[in-house]
């Protein structure tokens, strides 16, 4: 508690001296226990807060009916957003995690400030689902305008009145890194995310340069070989949250 550790006390096995006067270890002991304090307090309302919100309604222009694990996806996403935190929706696959995140776009979008501009959103993919993802938002959140990334004229969405979705692969976040760095994200949505399953590949790195308010990660297999695998999908969704890699190769015995 006085910031003093091992080394501060032992050097090359021998006893170092600390002098230090009772009466200030007195008030040292007193400071730390109002901060303490204050920190527990602190905590305990981050932890009040974290049960506080309402599971919230799907949004109006919703135009799918999500089934109950569906909506319980939904309301981890909205949960996660209202935090402030990014995460990883890891629902098998075929179980619908396009139309829940959909779902969650929508009411990003519905939920904005009046004067707010609105939804701009990036959904980054595999090339073999670039077209489903147009589809679904087509048929389940018609409001949002999705549209394929056009590497050749890479600013045409950019006039959309509505709130809208670019959806890319990730050859083409690679590729045009420079230019998806430069914009500011409402959201980004990484669907397959095991495609930045190594940290230290360029599409994970570009991945994490990304600035966004909100990151979410969508897989079926978040860990296809190794534990680095979950590192890298958090080094994205939410960074810092599983400390550094060589700390967790270190505590978690990570070949």
């Amino acid at each position: 508690r006085l910031g003093l550790d091992a080394e501060d006390v032992l050097a090359d096995g021998r006893a170092h001296t600390h002098r230090v006067h009772t009466l200030q270890l007195a008030a040292e002991a007193n400071l730390l226990d109002a901060r303490d304090a204050k920190l527990a307090h602190t905590l305990r309302e981050r932890a009040r807060s974290l049960t506080a919100a309402p599971p919230p309604p799907l949004p109006v222009g919703l135009k799918a009916t999500l089934r109950p694990y569906q909506i319980e996806g939904y309301h981890f996403l909205v949960h996660l957003a209202v935090l402030g935190l990014g995460g990883v929706l890891a629902d098998d696959m075929g179980l619908g995690k396009t139309v829940q995140t959909l779902a969650w776009l929508l009411h990003l979008a519905e939920t904005r400030p009046a004067n707010a501009a609105p939804l701009r959103a990036l959904v980054v993919c595999p090339k073999s689902v670039t077209h489903g993802w147009l589809v679904e938002t087509a048929r389940f959140t018609p409001s949002l305008h999705a549209v394929a990334f056009d590497p050749v004229r890479p600013n045409s969405h950019l006039s959309a009145p509505a709130s809208g979705l670019l959806i890319a692969n990730y050859t083409q976040l690679r590729l045009n890194a420079d230019w998806f760095k430069a914009q500011t994200w409402d959201a980004v949505v990484l669907d397959e995310g095991q495609f930045i399953k190594n940290p230290g590949s360029q599409v994970a790195t570009v991945t994490r340069a990304l600035p966004t308010q909100h990151r979410v990660v969508l897989t079926g297999t978040p860990i296809e070989n190794r534990l680095t695998d979950l590192w890298s999908l958090f080094a994205f969704a939410q960074p810092g949250l599983l400390g550094t890699q060589s700390s967790f190769r270190r505590h978690y015995h990570v070949a």
